[in-house]
């Protein structure tokens, strides 16, 4: 796994974009906007600046007025404002924003 840490990202657009990657891990497809807006707790706009602004930095595929269509362009990439927990590596992985049945 490649960690990026990008001291210019605003932690809400990492966590738009761990949501989007932890969605297509668990369920191969992409989330809706809806869906990414729900499990992040913020507004649609906030989704949509984010959405823009990963793409624009190369992390997200997201073609224009389509659904369902966000993408990582690096599944195995996670991003953040923040060097990771060293300790974190040592825990059993678990889901942030998607629950598992």
């Amino acid at each position: 796994m490649v960690h990026v840490v990008d001291p210019t990202i605003r932690e809400l657009h990492a966590k738009v974009y761990e949501a989007l990657r932890e969605y297509w891990l668990l369920s191969g497809q992409g989330p809706s906007k809806d869906d990414i807006m729900r499990a992040v707790k913020c507004s649609m706009t906030t989704i949509i600046q984010a959405a823009r602004e990963l793409r624009n930095r190369g992390y997200i595929h997201a073609p224009k007025h389509a659904i369902k269509s966000m993408k990582p362009t690096d599944m195995d990439r996670t991003i953040s404002k923040y060097p990771p927990d060293p300790w974190a590596e040592l825990e059993e992985p678990t889901t942030k924003f998607w629950r598992t049945e």
